[in-house]
């Protein structure tokens, strides 16, 4: 069985707005805020398995000159934007997967410090004292605490670049048909 595509239509005034914020005139009615790939980008994460559908464009804007010159040009520069962002998106997630490997480093020598510095507490004239054992697990829960940040690094930080590298990935080859429109809110 074929996936069903997700189907979208994004109405523009210009073209280039598919790039770009527009500029927002309250005295055309426009209320749009943000560019079309963003709108884009947006509608398509919000379907349910958009990772494995097609998804396919129609992109309904004012058929003026500027448009129509354009308009041929648009899957190249999708392209172009996908292939940037995608290299983007690989290099923050190898950054990230950097960072978590260095900071689980610390996390661990901070570890063995505290465990350390809680075996000494433990052994000392301090140990048969509520304040010797709430210092020894003190330093043994300050050791734990200090793992909290790299773990969520290699955890959960990398997640949204691997989203953006497949997402920009799958958008590259997007299906896109540029249709005038008369009446673009």
């Amino acid at each position: 069985m074929d996936a069903v595509p997700i189907e979208i239509d994004i109405r523009l005034r210009d073209l280039r707005n598919f790039f770009a914020t527009p500029d927002i005139d309250p005295f055309a009615g426009e209320s749009i805020d943000e560019s079309g790939i963003d709108r884009l980008i947006d509608l398509v994460t919000a379907e349910r398995r958009w990772r494995r559908r097609p998804v396919r464009l129609r992109l309904h804007v004012a058929p003026t000159p500027g448009n129509a010159e354009l308009a041929p040009r648009l899957p190249e520069a999708l392209a172009r934007y996908c292939d940037t962002n995608r290299d983007y998106a690989e290099r923050k997630l190898r950054e990230t997967r950097r960072e978590g490997l260095r900071t689980l480093a610390v996390g661990v020598v901070f570890l063995a410090l505290c465990i350390g510095v809680a075996t000494l507490i433990s052994s000392s004239a301090l140990d048969d004292m509520l304040v010797g054992e709430l210092l020894s697990e003190g330093a043994i829960i300050a050791g734990w605490v200090g793992l909290w940040r790299p773990i969520e690094i290699l955890l959960f930080d990398w997640w949204p670049y691997a989203r953006d590298r497949v997402l920009y990935t799958r958008l590259r080859g997007l299906e896109i048909t540029v249709l005038p429109s008369e009446a673009v809110r």
